[in-house]
């Protein structure tokens, strides 16, 4: 078997309601979908999210096609290596490049697992579970909405809230205080500052918090200072966990060496990939550690690659991260998945176990090009509040 060509569209696919992250503000969810073809009719399918701009990173992709068509796709580490260095030899940073790089990844994977006609997670080792748990995400608002919401979610059958953090002290403790309240006491809260406390304001805050029976704190204080994200956890009782701070398993060894972190989350767009991802879970395991799936509002095809990856790793042992209960609407066949229990189920099919509704793709691509393509999505970091956590974050004050 040998790779044919590479195939790339962006989508931009409704949502339930306008989003705030700690990116943009959005109405809709940008997606780069890849198609890599074969010359014995295998198609595989990846996709790509968009931090560095949906053009730019179907740009990345689309250059790969001379790398690729001949090879065996088969031989996924091989070839991921050989982008990678490319990309490096070419002066194109990896931090920037790998987003893209892990859509071809994942579409070489489901080629793997299409032409073996098995699923993902059998041919990396079998499922420790084959439900998998999500968090439900409370968008930042006034302490009574907040507290509506989580109750909502709770309704629904979610066993953990999330909260951003990190603008105004006050106003934080609130908006915990008002889901606790609302979700009882066995339910799970954690929050997450997106590194914009300093030291001693995490260690105070947290102590304060603390009394609302945290699960854990994302990522404090600046992913560069592990000094300072093992003060704060020696100081606090809250358990924290390492995002940012181990984005690649050479970071991750970092924290883990350093008894800088509880959990840790774990990506395969920034971690070399899948088996990135799967060499700092193991890294985790080895020390004890839970890990937990990051996100950026996949959809259906890379949610179901990442539940292959959650399935297939034993320690994966705490509700994940995920967007995809926020979309409206979805470009595979069958639409959008649904969630029960705050969980959603493992595909059986060969490969990621999906297919692309080409009729939504068509439709969401011509969206698209006709309304979202040079259109600058809000900032949402316009208010005084938001540049103060930016300028902490990135410069210390």
């Amino acid at each position: 078997m040998r790779i044919t060509g590479v195939e790339t569209v962006i989508v931009a696919v409704p949502r339930r309601e306008v989003a705030t992250t700690s990116g943009r503000v959005s109405s809709y969810q940008l997606g780069v979908l890849v198609k890599v073809f074969t010359d014995e009719g295998w198609v595989g399918l990846g996709e790509a999210p968009d931090p560095a701009g949906a053009e730019v990173t179907k740009t990345i992709i689309d250059a790969t096609e001379p790398l690729l068509v001949g090879e065996d796709p088969t031989n996924v580490e091989v070839l991921k290596k050989k982008l990678y260095a490319h990309y490096n030899l070419t002066h194109f940073h990896i931090h920037a490049a790998c987003w893209a790089l892990n859509g071809i990844d994942m579409a070489l994977w489901d080629l793997v697992g299409r032409s073996c006609q098995k699923p993902l997670y059998q041919i990396w080792g079998g499922a420790f579970r084959k439900e998998i748990e999500y968090y439900g995400r409370v968008p930042v608002a006034c302490p009574e909405e907040v507290g509506d919401r989580a109750a909502e979610l709770a309704g629904e059958g979610f066993k953990t809230i999330y909260l951003k953090v990190g603008l105004d002290e006050e106003e934080d403790l609130a908006r915990v205080r008002a889901i606790r309240e609302a979700i009882g006491p066995k339910l799970k809260i954690r929050v997450d500052p997106n590194q914009s406390w300093q030291p001693h304001d995490a260690v105070r805050i947290l102590r304060r918090m603390g009394e609302y029976g945290l699960e854990f704190v994302e990522q404090p204080v600046h992913m560069y200072n592990l000094d300072a994200l093992t003060r704060v956890r020696q100081g606090v009782n809250v358990p924290i966990a390492a995002h940012e701070s181990s984005w690649t398993m050479y970071d991750a060894v970092n924290v883990i060496k350093q008894g800088a972190a509880d959990a840790i989350h774990v990506d395969p767009r920034f971690d070399a990939g899948f088996v990135g991802a799967r060499i700092t879970a193991g890294m985790a395991e080895a020390a004890g550690l839970p890990v937990i799936m990051h996100s950026f509002s996949e959809l259906g095809v890379a949610q179901c690659a990442y539940m292959h990856l959650i399935a297939s790793t034993p320690n994966f042992t705490l509700a994940n991260q995920s967007g995809y209960r926020e979309l409206a609407d979805d470009v595979i066949k069958g639409g959008l998945m649904s969630f029960r229990d705050g969980c959603m189920t493992l595909p059986e099919k060969p490969g990621i176990g999906v297919e692309l509704d080409q009729e939504k793709v068509n439709h969401y691509a011509r969206y698209y090009q006709e309304h979202v393509k040079g259109q600058e999505a809000p900032d949402p970091w316009s208010s005084p509040q938001h540049k103060l956590m930016q300028y902490r974050r990135f410069f210390g004050y």
